[in-house]
């Protein structure tokens, strides 16, 4: 099935030839063998609902499938990326597509719905919703068998998929949001954890002598990983710092170190955000923010449309009054907000329909604006030059003023000069633009020197805040590591929209629900759909101890505002009749000091040393 292969390692005057073929063999063996046993338990899984089984015994089984299912995620996933997330393994929304059934909605499906779903009220409708997923479930594991095995492997993304897998069990794992019902994610990030050991542990056969210390240094972080996911069986008191410090991001660096040591080029099987030449979750530079902004007029990382793009950002002659720039909605002195709970306008008086989000770290997503509608930086900017309540104004009437600048004239020169007849055009200016928003990044905050071992002070209660807001509390179920925001791991391929059920008035006693449609009303075809109504961009919380009032219509002015309103189960657990909240509507049960402990953590991930005119 696999062709032999060979790296060639020089060493002085001898030549080493490091054979992957056998090595290769052994994890498509394992891989293939625990996938039948994935179908024989999802065909079981499917007898038990067919044959009314009691619930008890569907629920076992739904367990037995997901724990078989994790022995191969980290490989499925990695080959099988979208099909995974829209039949297999996805979070239990309807969706569209785009690679799959068109512009068909696709309702809650596969294991994440079943385990959702097993654990909801025992009706007779819920059993049939069960048996319904089962039988689904059946039908594409049946199909996959036919079209993804045999399956060909190399050794390159073999290693890159044990790292993937390292991102997914931190970000989704032992997070809660693989285990929506069943709450079962320390139990299945272990079975994760250990099916990637065994595929790394084949290597020994064929390690580099230069790399056998490394082989066996991963070996016991794997081990200490085990350990550790063994001995803490209580979801809540998992200390999930600790994991991340010892384990995870040990693993992620020293994989990448195995590789290089053994001469396995780095040669991703795919085109995604993540940077595998990084060595810690954390690093600045674990995303590629151009990844992004892969179709955009000129690549976002210039040095010099980015110089131009911070003059155009301040310039108020954009605009049509000449009074308004794009510094007055995102003032760097605030995080890039402006601190009002609606933008100011160009008139006195009045003010923009929504929220002022930050502008720190905006790069890292694949839709912008509160309610998604732009899907590039660049194309963001033509929504806020025609607003009539902003800059209203064309792009013919900012050519013109550019024009007679004799500065803007050189800048563009430099910059744009033979891409096109004219260097001032619509699609220069929002390059420039978009070239500095992308360039606002902010990594240095407590919290990344800590978990990157840049120092080894960090606060208590903020230690137990991560470990609340990573578990207990749900909110990286959310607001996934390491941007904090709505960007889903481990491959960071598409930002996602929450309904939470934002009311009126912070009024828990008669709340009301807001009557802005978010997402809904976009004017996207494919957003026009209900569950998308009440819908908003699941923003970073990176600085968000900066950038109050929080919500698209600045409903809460404090974090602990914004914490009581998730603690209370958003609207629909405060009584608000919401169509499809994302949000669980169950009471969290936080406690004031639990509460305290999350706004501790959120407060050491502020960081705009670089940006504010009192520089830390």
């Amino acid at each position: 099935m696999l062709l032999f292969s060979c790296f060639f390692i020089l060493s002085g005057k001898k030549t080493a030839v490091y054979k992957t073929d056998s090595i290769l063999k052994n994890i498509a063996f394992d891989y293939t063998n625990n996938f039948y046993k994935f179908q024989k338990e999802v065909n079981l899984l499917d007898a038990l609902t067919n044959k009314k089984a009691s619930l008890k015994d569907i629920k076992s089984q739904v367990k037995k499938t997901r724990l078989a299912y994790k022995k191969i995620e980290f490989i499925f996933d990695y080959y099988q990326t979208f099909y995974n997330t829209t039949y297999i393994n996805g979070a239990p929304l309807p969706k569209i597509s785009e690679y799959f059934e068109a512009t068909e909605v696709i309702k809650p499906n596969g294991l994440q719905a079943l385990d959702e779903a097993i654990f909801e009220e025992n009706s007779l409708e819920n059993k049939q919703h069960i048996k319904k997923l089962a039988n689904k479930l059946k039908e594409r594991v049946d199909f996959l068998l036919k079209s993804h095995l045999p399956i060909q492997l190399k050794s390159s993304q073999i290693i890159e998929s044990i790292r993937s897998g390292m991102v997914r069990i931190f970000t989704l794992g032992i997070t809660g949001y693989d285990t929506p019902g069943s709450v079962n994610g320390l139990e299945e990030s272990l079975v994760s954890l250990q099916s990637m050991k065994t595929a790394f542990l084949h290597y020994k056969e064929g390690v580099n002598p230069n790399a056998i210390i490394k082989f066996h240094h991963i070996k016991r972080l794997f081990e200490k990983g085990e350990n550790l996911l063994k001995l803490e069986n209580n979801f809540n008191e998992f200390d999930r710092m600790l994991f991340l410090k010892e384990v995870v991001n040990p693993l992620y660096g020293n994989l990448l170190e195995f590789q290089n040591l053994n001469n396995i080029l780095l040669e991703p099987y795919k085109k995604h955000a993540q940077n595998y030449k990084a060595k810690n979750i954390f690093d600045a530079n674990f995303l590629d923010a151009d990844f992004y902004s892969e179709l955009v007029y000129l690549p976002l990382d210039n040095k010099n449309t980015i110089e131009l793009g911070k003059l155009l950002f301040n310039d108020p002659q954009l605009s049509n009054s000449g009074k308004m720039s794009c510094l007055t909605c995102h003032d760097p002195n605030k995080a890039f907000t402006d601190g009002l709970p609606r933008s100011v306008s160009n008139k006195k008086g009045v003010f923009g329909a929504r929220n002022s989000p930050t502008l720190l770290n905006a790069g890292y997503s694949t839709r912008y604006f509160l309610d998604m509608r732009a899907f590039t930086l660049e194309t963001q900017v033509a929504h806020v030059l025609d607003n009539p309540l902003e800059f209203n104004t064309t792009f013919k009437a900012i050519i013109e003023k550019l024009n007679k600048n004799a500065n803007y004239r050189k800048l563009f020169k430099d910059s744009y000069e033979g891409i096109t007849k004219k260097n001032i055009n619509q699609r220069s200016i929002s390059n420039a633009i978009a070239a500095y928003v992308n360039s606002l990044k902010s990594f240095k905050s407590p919290f990344d020197r800590y978990v990157r071992n840049e120092t080894t002070k960090y606060p208590e209660n903020a230690k137990r805040g991560f470990n609340l807001f990573m578990g207990k509390g749900t909110c990286a179920t959310c607001h996934f590591a390491p941007i904090f925001n709505g960007t889903t791991p481990p491959f960071y391929l598409e930002s996602e929209s929450e309904v939470l059920g934002i009311t009126q008035g912070f009024d828990s006693i008669n709340p009301k629900l807001d009557t802005d449609l978010g997402r809904y009303n976009n004017g996207l075809i494919g957003d026009k759909q209900p569950y998308f109504k009440n819908s908003f961009k699941t923003v970073s919380i990176r600085n968000a101890d900066l950038t109050a009032p929080y919500m698209h219509n600045g409903l809460f002015s404090t974090l602990e505002d914004v914490l009581e309103f998730y603690n209370l189960g958003g609207g629909e657990g405060m009584g608000v009749k919401v169509e499809n909240q994302t949000l669980s509507n169950v009471h969290l049960n936080l406690s004031k000091q639990e509460i305290d402990d999350i706004i501790a953590f959120i407060k050491t991930l502020s960081d705009t040393s670089d940006f504010t005119t009192n520089k830390n």
